[in-house]
């Protein structure tokens, strides 16, 4: 935690959690929630005041929406994602520092790695969605022959008089 005076000398791009939940698209309960499983860790916490979160905070809250929202990963496997996206910028910049070709290369394939990794989950989510999907479209087939069934059957019953 910082002290007030301590407070006043960090970077100014800080926003409270309020601030970031709105831009965000969350609520400082979710937000306070993903801190509270170590999917985030906020730039800094004043005592007696609120969270406060830098670009990077608010990029991997986008991040969580995102892979939760558009993609549907539960929290683990969102954290599983995180995590490889720290490995991945540890990787940057290994790649980035290295000067011998046989490191970098050695960077490259854990990076590759890392890569089919991540692919993987997500093809695994694809596949979920898909047999969801299937079975989605079956069941609305059924439904159309049951009705087109009904419909055949009312044709040649004659009503009641």
């Amino acid at each position: 935690m910082l002290s007030l005076t301590a407070f006043s000398e960090v970077a100014t791009d800080l926003q409270p959690i309020g601030v970031v939940a709105r831009e965000v698209g969350l609520t400082p309960r979710a937000i306070r929630y993903y801190e509270e499983l170590g999917l985030l860790r906020p730039a800094v916490r004043v005592k007696g005041s609120d969270r406060l979160f830098d670009d990077s905070d608010v990029q991997r809250l986008r991040e969580i929406k995102r892979l939760r929202e558009v993609i549907g990963f539960s929290l683990a496997e969102i954290s599983e994602m995180l995590d490889a996206d720290d490995v991945r910028t540890h990787l940057h910049n290994q790649l980035r520092d290295a000067t011998d070709p046989q490191v970098r290369a050695q960077v490259l394939r854990a990076a590759i790695s890392l890569a089919e990794r991540r692919l993987g989950m997500i093809d695994r989510k694809l596949a979920l969605v898909a047999a969801a999907a299937t079975t989605e479209r079956e069941h609305l087939q059924h439904l159309r022959q049951r009705l087109s069934a009904e419909e055949e059957r009312r044709a040649v019953v004659p009503a009641p008089v």
